[in-house]
């Protein structure tokens, strides 16, 4: 019993045309043996119009059939190569086929063998002129040079091979044509490809940048307050026993935030799908709330956060509030790590069109580790992320001791909410 396949099976991809599916190597032979064949009939053709002319013919020059027929077969063979080599020497086949071609129009002049072999030096004329155009730039004034050339001598020399000019003119000129537009065609589409690639590139470059900068913000604050109060915890564990519970609890409960924080973040990344929560939990934002819950966790490190609002609170967009939220973050983990100082403040101001930050420590540890975080990624990471919302980010030491962080985020704040 037949059995449908499953519905997540991919359907086989559609073949591709069979001109796709040939080899450069594959095209090179038909060249050769397109060069081949035309050049064997018409030299077949060439001949049988020697045989058949009349020299005594109304109308027909004196008869020079050995030396005609010499340089009639001699074009039709160059003619040949030349299709033969288009691809490989498109510049060298288009002089190849003027040579042919003025050769016929200067040492020819039996009608019958001119005409035939003038009729093959047109297509293959057109042939190159079409390789050529659509081959490069150089390669296609080349061919337009070569062309030119041909038909001056053509109309200047007595030959018969000048009842093929028109024919040599319009057909060549169209080849050349429709190759210079297939040549800018294929430029235009790798000219796309390439712009979509950087595309790309930078969508996959700023995306890993995204991710180092989230990991760095979640490990490097969640670090920074376990590494404090293990650090605490252990010098108090045999003295102040209820005291180093309190500072183990505290590492239990960031470290697990900082994990969780973690775990949604990487979970993105990962093929199935179920890792992924169905409703992410809310991103936090430069809300009261969730700023008073950060400094919570960093007062829990040894570091007090005094955190004022002023003017009205309202929504913020949640990208822009999230890269508030990281800013604030960022300046107190560096606080924690690198200024020794027992007091921050976090000052929340919200203005007409912008949301002013300003977060600030008193010093205390070494003057050269202060809370920028000695040139690391900390204030880098800051610029970045309020440089999208046309923001910006300063930081340094104040003349008293201490550090500064400030930050403007110009916003268009959107709804009204709840201190």
């Amino acid at each position: 019993m037949q059995t449908d396949p499953p519905g997540d099976v991919a359907p086989p991809p559609a073949r591709a045309p069979w001109t796709r599916r040939l080899a450069p190597t594959h095209w090179l032979v038909a060249d050769a043996v397109a060069g081949a064949v035309g050049a064997a009939v018409t030299a077949a053709r060439v001949v049988a119009a020697a045989r058949e002319f009349d020299p005594h013919g109304r109308g027909n020059p004196p008869p020079d059939g050995p030396a005609a027929l010499a340089v009639a077969l001699l074009a039709v063979a160059a003619l040949g190569a030349a299709v033969a080599v288009r691809r490989r020497r498109p510049a060298g086949a288009c002089v190849l086929a003027a040579l042919a071609w003025t050769g016929l129009s200067v040492g020819c002049r039996q009608p019958a063998m001119g005409l035939v072999a003038g009729f093959w030096a047109v297509v293959a004329g057109m042939l190159v002129a079409y390789t050529a155009a659509a081959h490069g730039r150089r390669a296609a004034r080349t061919a337009l040079g070569a062309a030119v050339f041909g038909w001056a001598v053509t109309l200047a020399a007595p030959g018969e091979v000048r009842g093929n000019v028109l024919l040599a003119v319009v057909g060549q000129a169209a080849a050349w044509a429709v190759g210079d537009a297939v040549r800018r065609h294929r430029a235009h589409l790798a000219g796309a490809a390439a712009y979509r690639a950087a595309l790309d590139r930078a969508a996959r470059d700023g995306e890993r940048l995204r991710l180092a900068r989230e990991v760095h913000d979640i490990v490097a604050h969640g670090l920074g307050v376990v590494s404090v109060q293990a650090g605490f915890g252990r010098y108090a564990l045999a003295r102040r026993p209820e005291e180093a519970d309190a500072a183990l609890a505290a590492i239990r409960v960031v470290s697990g935030e900082a994990l969780r924080e973690t775990r949604a973040l990487l979970a993105v990344l990962r093929e199935d799908a179920a890792a992924v929560p169905a409703v992410p939990p809310p991103a936090p934002g430069l809300a009261p709330a969730d700023l008073e819950r950060l400094a919570a966790r960093t007062a829990a490190a040894g570091v007090a956060v005094a955190v004022t609002v002023r003017g009205p609170v309202r929504a913020l967009p949640p990208g822009a509030g999230l890269a508030g939220y990281r800013v604030v973050r960022e300046a107190l983990a560096n606080v924690i790590r690198h200024s020794g100082a027992a007091r921050a403040t976090v000052e929340v101001e919200y203005r007409e069109a912008e949301v002013w930050l300003e977060i600030t420590d008193g010093g205390g540890g070494d003057p050269g580790q202060s809370g920028g975080g000695s040139g690391g990624t900390g204030l880098a990471g800051m610029r970045e992320r309020v440089a999208p919302y046309g923001g910006w980010c300063v930081a340094g030491p104040l003349p008293g001791g201490g550090f500064r962080v400030t930050a403007v985020l110009p916003v268009e704040l959107e709804g009204v909410g709840g201190a």
